[in-house]
């Protein structure tokens, strides 16, 4: 299996830049936009020499919608590169800047790393969300290509955090198609959950949008 598969990514499709549509391009904002965040799901990336530690980011960009933008930082994260036109910079802040080259006005994105939220006693819904690349499937649970909240079924599973759990869904994508899961790990495909001991030592996944 490709590690590229399961990035973690706000994106709701992975397309060639080249490939973008028009009616997109046509909807581009010029000023700034604050974006929904992205989420780096391997521990440490390199996109062009330029470190991107797995977790959240804050997203803002220039001159382009929110879904190129995640569109651009998936691909460019599957490429470990940025292409001819683009360059990536880290500045001051732990900010990294994707800029579009020879544009007028400003092509550009930038992506922030935040540590990850902590979750109360009413929200055990992670941060960000969680991008399958392809129709996937873990033996017989079905998990169609978009976007995928992680939801713990509890906080009071020893060593098991939102950090942990998108770990872990990352691996049962790469490695157990046929749906064999590493001891103590069980699964409920209906309620697409993975739990250890009982149903509460565990998380859930669950598709938004279309």
């Amino acid at each position: 299996m490709n590690k590229s598969r399961s990035l973690l990514t706000l994106s709701l499709s992975l397309v060639a830049i080249a490939a973008l549509p028009a009616a997109a391009q046509a909807s581009t904002a010029s000023a700034s936009a604050k974006c929904p965040q992205f989420r780096v799901v391997h521990h440490l990336d390199k996109i062009s020499g330029v470190s991107f530690p797995g977790g959240p980011y804050n997203m803002v960009n220039s001159g382009m919608t929110c879904l190129q933008t995640s569109t651009y930082f998936t691909q460019f994260l599957a490429a470990t590169r940025v292409p001819s036109g683009w360059t990536v910079k880290l500045l001051s802040g732990q900010r990294r800047r994707f800029t579009k080259l020879h544009t007028n006005p400003t092509v550009d994105f930038q992506a922030t790393p935040v540590s990850e939220l902590t979750l109360t006693a009413s929200s055990l819904t992670c941060a960000g969300t969680f991008h399958v690349l392809h129709n996937d499937n873990i033996g017989a649970m079905k998990l169609p290509a978009g976007s995928y909240t992680i939801k713990l079924a509890s906080h009071d599973t020893p060593g098991l955090n939102c950090k942990v759990a998108s770990n872990e869904f990352t691996y049962f994508l790469d490695n157990d198609w046929r749906g064999v899961l590493p001891r103590p790990w069980k699964m409920n495909v209906g309620a697409k959950s993975f739990y250890m001991n009982t149903p509460s030592d565990g998380f859930s996944v669950a598709r938004v949008g279309s």
